[in-house]
C-alpha cells in the first residue's frame, strides 16, 4: 500500500493563489521537503488563481521527481490550470 501526503494549498498561501515574490521557491520548497513520492494538492477553498501562479504550480510539478495529483479543484478554476498548461506544452498527467 503507498503512502500518500495531502497538502492544503490554501493552508499553505491563502484563498486566492497570485504570484508574488517569494511564493515560488515556497511552493517548490515545500513540494520537494515532502519526504514521499506521492502527493496530493488539495484546493479546497481556493477562491482564485491566477494564470501565472498556476504556469509555476505546474513548471514545479513537471520538475518534480513525485507523483503530485490535484483535487478539489473548484470548477471555475480548472479553465486557468487548463489554459497554463496549454502554454506551458507540458503533458497532461
Amino acid at each position: 500500500m503507498s503512502v500518500l501526503y495531502v497538502e492544503y494549498i490554501r493552508d499553505l498561501f491563502s484563498s486566492t493563489l497570485s504570484l508574488r515574490s517569494n511564493i515560488i521557491e515556497e511552493l517548490e520548497k515545500t513540494i520537494m521537503d515532502i519526504p514521499y513520492d506521492e502527493i496530493i494538492i488539495d484546493f479546497s477553498g481556493v477562491k482564485s488563481m491566477s494564470i501565472e501562479f498556476a504556469k509555476e504550480y505546474l513548471t514545479i510539478k513537471h520538475r518534480s521527481n513525485k507523483v503530485i495529483n490535484e483535487v478539489n479543484l473548484p470548477l471555475d478554476l480548472q479553465p486557468t490550470m487548463d489554459k497554463a498548461l496549454g502554454s506551458l506544452k507540458i503533458p497532461a498527467s
